[in-house]
C-alpha cells in the first residue's frame, strides 16, 4: 500500500500552538485544529526568533535612508533584518 506524504504547511505559531501573541495570548482556531491530522505543521514566530519578549510591545515596518526598517517605538530599537 502507497502512503502518501502529508503537506507541509507553515504557519503562525500563536494560532493553535503556542501563546506567543504579542499580548501572551493563542489564538484558537477550529479551521487549523481540524488539519492537524492531515497536515504537516510548520510553527514558527518570527517575533520571537528576532528576540521580542511575551509579552511585547508593537513593532512597525519603517522607511529610514530609503531601507525599510523594523522599529518598536516604545523602546526605540531599531531590530535586525
Amino acid at each position: 500500500m502507497r502512503t502518501i506524504e502529508r503537506p507541509k504547511v507553515v504557519s503562525s505559531k500563536c494560532i493553535e500552538f503556542e501563546a506567543c501573541r504579542w499580548n501572551g495570548a493563542i489564538i484558537k482556531s477550529e479551521f487549523v485544529e481540524k488539519l492537524k491530522d492531515y497536515v504537516e505543521f510548520y510553527p514558527v514566530c518570527p517575533e520571537v526568533e528576532i528576540e521580542l519578549g511575551i509579552p511585547r510591545d508593537p513593532i512597525r515596518v519603517i522607511e529610514l535612508d530609503g531601507k525599510l526598517r523594523l522599529y518598536q517605538p516604545s523602546t526605540e530599537r531599531d531590530l535586525p533584518k
